[in-house]
């Protein structure tokens, strides 16, 4: 490789790991009952504040259901909402799985003595879930949109990981499936672009057109560098 990279940044979800849906929905089906909502109705009422979960202009997980039941006529008991957020983390942990390639990978990055970097489209209970993992402890820098306030494909939110990591963009390789179209923002700013196509990939978020490699294994990044 031409480019003298440095730093490799990473996404989180359909990169690093993916999300089990079913495990999700029942999860949010059973916050519901215990709630004492129609599920039926809480679905929906989740799903129409995903951006601002995901830029945390809503404040942390009990903030976010406290206002929720509160605009469905509900006001809930604090011992309730702590109840419901501590159930909503512990479905998080249980629905988001590591790709079997992740931490070989990551620790053969930093073996060779790359810096690591998390870039992730987020809402709060992915902070949690990071850790869960072990994914914090091997990374140099988490941006997460939910802390940042801001999300991919802002170039701000690349940049805010490359300050953190002391590099310039162009000693920056990004790996990700491409959702925002982020692997195009990152290309954009200089860095080297490489998308990932695996299994349990979601594609809800579209996709991305401009990149430099493509893999279908994250093993396959280090013979990129």
């Amino acid at each position: 490789m031409d480019v003298m990279v440095k730093a490799v940044l990473f996404d989180l979800y359909d990169t690093l790991a993916y999300i089990t849906p079913g495990v999700i929905q029942e999860g949010r089906r059973e916050l519901a009952r215990r709630a004492g909502v129609d599920p039926e109705v809480w679905g929906p009422v989740w799903r129409a504040n995903a951006m601002e979960r995901m830029l945390g202009t809503l404040g942390g997980m009990e903030d976010q259901i406290r206002l929720m039941l509160r605009g469905l006529g509900n006001d809930p008991p604090a011992e309730l909402v702590a109840e419901l957020a501590a159930h909503e983390h512990r479905t998080w942990k249980r629905g988001v799985v590591l790709y079997p390639e992740t931490l070989p990978l990551l620790r053969g990055l930093k073996r060779r003595g790359y810096k690591l970097g998390l870039v992730s489209n987020c809402s709060c209970q992915a902070g949690q879930v990071v850790h869960h993992l072990g994914l914090a402890e091997l990374m140099d820098a988490l941006t997460l949109s939910c802390e940042v306030g801001v999300a991919k494909p802002d170039p701000a939110m690349f940049l805010h990981a490359t300050q953190a990591l002391d590099v310039e963009p162009s000693a920056c390789m990004f790996v990700a499936d491409g959702a925002f179209t982020e692997l195009d923002a990152a290309k954009a700013l200089g860095m080297v672009a490489v998308k990932i196509e695996q299994a349990h990939q979601s594609g809800d978020y579209g996709t991305s057109t401009s990149f430099d490699h493509r893999v279908t294994s994250l093993s396959q990044v280090l013979d990129l560098l």
